[in-house]
Order: structure tokens, then sequence, then C-alpha cells
């Protein structure tokens, strides 16, 4: 089990994360989500050892991150954002010198190299050199040195990014394969992978922990907004200034649309009945046609991107 309590960092007086704590039990894959600069790859970076916290500790079956940082070392696996590579290296060649680093017992290191690579996927590319692979074959061997050794805890840093879907998709499958009896803690911005993969999420911005907990238990706090589709008809610019003008001054924004098609607006407005029948009156005084109005549904990706557009 992972149990983070008031983990804190601060840098150059500044503090980058402040407070954080959640738990983490085996076979669990969490999503670390928040904008960028909120503090996720710093917290990450903490429990990897690979940086002191200012206050706060993290225990690891029961091992201390500070006190115990070289024996927690050997039981976590950690894929950046940026694989740690050696371009010059041969993939097997690579993998058998992160095995004698992690301090895999030295007559089980060819059987772990061999099950990461299968794992993997890339028994093809173990004689060739990392720098003449792709993008995707690159974050699998990232992924290969991270699993090594079967790690009880994984830590993931945006292991999709800039891959196509396809190679999204493979690197997802392995990544649900190699959870296991593994805790899994996964950052990305791709929200879609969330609700793949993730068990779990964390909601973190400002350095601060907004949320924690089950994707199905998720519903955004209500704000007090009323979040609307019109499908209209009539003149895109006057439709844009009527709106522009409404008292209290609704958020909009009008899809693109081939001329003479329905105008499609999202528009934004307090849950209020009278200001939704004021909008709907002034465009009909203004001789726009109103072919449909339907309410926003407000699924995960939806409420995820609210809260990371808010204040």
């Amino acid at each position: 089990m992972l149990s983070v309590q008031n983990l804190t960092k601060k840098i150059d007086g500044k503090t980058i994360v402040e407070d954080i704590s959640f738990d983490l039990n085996e076979g669990e894959i969490l999503g670390f989500v928040g904008p960028n600069g909120a503090g996720k790859t710093t917290t990450l970076r903490m429990l990897a050892c690979c940086t002191a916290p200012a206050s706060g500790t993290a225990t690891l079956d029961g091992l201390d991150l500070v006190n115990d940082d070289l024996e927690i070392r050997k039981r976590i696996g950690y894929l950046p954002e940026v694989p740690p590579l050696y371009e010059y290296m041969k993939v097997k060649t690579y993998l058998e010198t992160v095995a004698r680093f992690k301090g895999i017992p030295k007559k089980n290191q060819k059987d772990a190299v061999e099950r990461s690579i299968e794992r993997c996927y890339i028994g093809e590319m173990a004689k060739r050199e990392i720098g003449k692979l792709s993008k995707g074959y690159r974050q699998r061997v990232g992924l290969a040195q991270a699993i090594l050794g079967d790690p009880r805890l994984l830590l993931l840093d945006e292991p999709t990014s800039s891959l196509d879907p396809g190679q999204i998709s493979e690197m997802r499958d392995i990544i649900r394969e190699a959870s296991g009896d593994t805790m899994v803690i996964f950052s990305t911005h791709i929200l879609q992978e969330i609700q793949n993969l993730c068990d779990r999420i964390v909601l973190i911005k400002n350095g601060k922990l907004r949320y924690q907990g089950r994707l199905d238990q998720y519903e955004l706090a209500d704000d007090g907004q009323r979040n609307l589709m019109l499908k209209l008809r009539g003149d895109r610019k006057k439709i844009e200034t009527i709106l522009s003008s409404q008292n209290g001054h609704p958020k909009f924004e009008i899809e693109k649309g081939k001329n003479g098609a329905p105008v499609k607006v999202a528009i934004h407005i307090p849950d209020s009945d009278e200001m939704q029948s004021s909008i709907l009156k002034n465009l009909l005084n203004e001789n726009i046609s109103i072919i449909e109005v339907a309410p926003i549904a407000k699924d995960l990706e939806h409420t995820i991107l609210q809260f990371m557009r808010s204040e």
C-alpha cells in the first residue's frame, strides 16, 4: 500500500506542492490530473525519491520515503515524461544495465529483462540502437525499464504524449497488463486515457489537491450554471451581436458552419429560467428562428475541463 500524507515541496521559497494526501492500494490505477504547472510532475519526482519533500511523508509497504529511500527505489518503476534513454545503447543492453542499477539479483536479471521485453512487445527491436527507434518504440523501451523487476509502485508521467492513436492504444494495453498486483499512478493530459484506464482520480491545481475519488462517483460541484446548446436560423453576425448585448453578458461560443446551415451556439448562463427566457425572447424579437434548445451533458471530460479552466 502507498500512503501519502501532507506532502509539501518548496523551490526557492515558492510552494510547488502543498499538503497532498492520498492512498493507493494493490492493483489500482490512479489518474493524476491537473493543468500545466499544477505540481503533478513534482509530486511524482518526490514519490520516485528524485527530490526530497520539504515536509510531509509517504510510505510504501511501511517503508518511509525519506528514511528508507534506497530500499524504496528498488520497489519503484518510474517513467518520466522524457524517458531516461541512452541513444547509443542497444535496447537489450540498456535494459540489462538498468536491471543491474535496480539491484535485481544477478541470477534473475536475464529472466527479468526478457519478461520486460516480451510485455512491451519490443522483441524485434532488442538488438537495435535506441536512437534509431521511432517515438512509439522509444516510449515502449522507457516503459520496459520502468516495469523491469515487477515494481510495487509504477509512476508514469505523460506516458502517451506525442503518440498516435494506434500507439496510444498499444501503450494502454501494456500499462493495463503491467498493473496486475502493482500500484500505478498515471499522470496525463489526455482525458480519454483517464476514462479508459484509471480506477480513481486525483485532481490537483496550483499545488493543492482539489478532489480524489472513484471515477464513477465523480461529479462536478453545482456551480449554479446552466449550459445550453442553441440551434438557430439567421445571420451569424446578428446572433453574435444580440448575445453580446444581452443583460448579464453570458459566455457563448458560436460553432463554425456553412452559410445557410443552422447556427449552433453553446451558451453558459446562471441557472435561471428568467435569463434563459430573456435570451430566447430577444432572439425571436430580432427574427432569429429557434430550431432547438438542449442542455449540454456534463460528462467526465467536460467536468474536468471546467475544473482546469476555473480560477
